[in-house]
C-alpha cells in the first residue's frame, strides 16, 4: 500500500497573504476615518491653547492623514496622521496623542485602532474563510 499526499502550501500562502493585504488596507482605512471623528469630536472641545491643531484647515490634523504599504517583511498598511511624508514642526500629533507637560493627552490613533480590533480580527477571518 502506498500513500501519496499532493501539497498546496505555496498556493494557499499566496492567497492567504493577498488576502491579508487587501484586508490591511481596509483595517488601515476604518482605523482611519475613526481617528478622523475623535479629532473632530475633541476639536469642538477647548482643551487649553492648542485647540486650532485640530481643525480642518490646512495646518490642522484632519488633513494630515494618509496610508502606505508598510515596510515589514509580511506587508500590510499603515495610517499616519503627520508621519513622514509631512512631518513639519510643531509635529501636533504626537503631541496631540501623547500629551506635553503643559497639555493633557488627547489620544486619537490608540482608540480608533483599539475600537477596530475586533472588527479588524473578523474581517480578516471572513477574507480567509472565503478562500
Amino acid at each position: 500500500m502506498t500513500f501519496k499526499m499532493e501539497w498546496f502550501g505555496e498556493k494557499v500562502l499566496e492567497a492567504t497573504n493577498s488576502v491579508c493585504a487587501k484586508v490591511s488596507k481596509e483595517v488601515a482605512e476604518n482605523i482611519m476615518e475613526d481617528a478622523k471623528k475623535i479629532l473632530k469630536k475633541n476639536s469642538s472641545t477647548d482643551y487649553g491653547t492648542k485647540k486650532n491643531a485640530y481643525g480642518y484647515g490646512i495646518d490642522g490634523l484632519v488633513s494630515q492623514f494618509y496610508i502606505e504599504p508598510s515596510k515589514f517583511k509580511n506587508g500590510g498598511y499603515l495610517a499616519w496622521c503627520q508621519g513622514p511624508k509631512n512631518w513639519k514642526p510643531p509635529y501636533h500629533a504626537s503631541f496631540v496623542e501623547m500629551g506635553t507637560f503643559k497639555d493633557m493627552a488627547q489620544p486619537f490613533m490608540r482608540p480608533a485602532a483599539r475600537k477596530n480590533k475586533r472588527k479588524a480580527n473578523q474581517m480578516y477571518q471572513d477574507a480567509v474563510d472565503k478562500i
